[in-house]
């Protein structure tokens, strides 16, 4: 997979949700901003072009001083029970959280649901690449010189 694949999250499906453009910082057209309550989440249908161990990064804003964690799943799976979502330090500084996960090859369903009764962060985007990315590359050719 060569660069990464950026998911806005107002194309995605979202639920106790709302699209917000508010606070400034934000790609696309909008970000989500999550009800203050549990439950609420963002579903993403993720193309993957090979089975395999992806980085889900996630862009976000959390202008509170409370930690705001989302449980993640992979087509209905949890992959992180409890993700941490900590203060950003104001609602226009975004900044970028992300864990490893296996995806399948073709479409994968992730969810980013809040599980603390503040809701979850403003979400911008969630953003997709290969975690063969994190590892080193060899140099498979060397240059002899005569």
């Amino acid at each position: 997979m060569a660069s990464p694949v950026i998911y806005q999250a107002e194309d995605a499906i979202i639920y106790n949700a709302i699209l917000e453009t508010v606070n400034a910082g934000y790609t696309g057209s909008c970000y989500v901003n999550y009800h203050n309550e549990v439950g609420g989440y963002i579903e993403w249908n993720v193309n993957a072009p090979s089975s395999g161990s992806y980085a889900l990064i996630f862009r976000y804003a959390n202008g509170t001083t409370a930690n705001r964690p989302m449980r993640i799943t992979v087509n209905g799976n949890i992959v992180k029970p409890s993700m941490d979502f900590v203060s950003t330090g104001a609602w226009t500084t975004w900044n970028e959280a992300g864990i490893v996960a296996n995806l399948n090859q073709g479409n994968n369903v992730i969810r980013a649901t809040a599980i603390a009764s503040d809701g979850g962060p403003n979400v911008d985007y969630l953003k997709v690449f290969s975690a063969n990315a994190f590892q080193p590359v060899s140099l498979e050719h060397h240059h002899h010189h005569h």
